[in-house]
């Protein structure tokens, strides 16, 4: 077994633990998290299969370890680190913003808050959100596991492995139901397109509201949730949740989220997550 190891550095303070926090992704396969220890860990194919456990080092560094049958490349193990920890955002603007608003929010942003985790790629971020939609939580966990399990070979599954799987495959062994049409109908756009590459890296630049709500099956809910993904805070993805929460503490409904929020400028989703974690929205 071979084991390497290297320390991540970011231009700014970065949280391990408050953006494992950040939402659900860390429940979903085929993430670990240790509370006591404060490592994050998963096993991903990066040239063979290679776990990778990430722990906090100092305030700015990111220390990790990669573990494999043979050496891994380490360029790669970073990038993907950096992908999951948004390490390479600046929260700059966020933090000017924020102290416009509410200080305390500015503080928490400042201390490394404010990221969100992310899979190892675009199109692993976007199976995952499909898995969110029109289901309870429970539902989604089991979905992404079966995604792993059953189509990813104990892997998240690159686009080709769900095309090749097929519908039938998606809608039973990995219990998609009416979502996996739309899988399939939207992987043969993404990659026809450019969107993303083979193995489900995402051309980010090109990945806009506008064309996330061209494919099948993603409406402004999902489409608004993977530009939070892809560190665009400018929209809500207003789910049951959200709407729930707005409406019992501020009397609003779903359409008047975003006008509520508009305080926030560029960061309103940004700005309720937190905000609302910290009891003051």
């Amino acid at each position: 077994m071979a084991s390497q190891v290297l320390t991540i550095s970011s231009s700014h303070d970065v949280s391990l633990r408050m953006t494992v926090q950040s939402h659900g992704w860390v429940a979903l396969e085929p993430w670990k998290w240790d509370e006591e220890s404060g490592e994050l860990s998963r096993t991903d194919l990066l040239g063979g299969p290679t776990t990778i456990m990430v722990t906090q080092g100092g305030p700015r560094t990111i220390d990790v370890r990669a573990e494999g049958d043979r050496n891994a490349d380490m360029s790669a193990v970073e990038a993907t680190v950096r992908r999951w920890l948004s390490l390479d955002w600046d929260p700059t603007d966020a933090i000017d913003a924020a102290s416009a608003v509410d200080s305390d929010v500015a503080d928490v942003i400042r201390q490394g808050g404010g990221r969100f985790l992310r899979g190892s790629n675009f199109y692993e971020d976007y199976l995952k959100t499909v898995c969110t939609v029109q289901i309870n939580w429970a539902g989604t966990k089991r979905m992404a596991g079966r995604l792993v399990q059953e189509i990813g070979d104990g892997f998240v599954p690159t686009p080709v492995q769900v095309l090749d799987a097929g519908e039938a495959a998606l809608r039973e062994r990995a219990s998609m139901g009416f979502r996996a049409k739309g899988i399939m109908v939207s992987t043969e756009k993404l990659l026809r397109d450019g969107l993303v590459d083979e193995s489900g890296v995402g051309a980010e630049g090109l990945l806009t509201y506008e064309a996330l709500m061209g494919l099948h099956g993603i409406g402004p809910y999902a489409a608004s949730h993977l530009r939070v993904l892809l560190q665009d805070f400018s929209r809500v993805p207003v789910d049951s949740e959200i709407t729930k929460f707005f409406r019992e503490r501020h009397g609003i409904g779903p359409k008047e989220v975003e006008p509520f929020l508009e305080r926030w400028g560029e960061y309103k989703f940004l700005g309720y997550r937190m905000s609302r974690r910290l009891g003051s929205g």
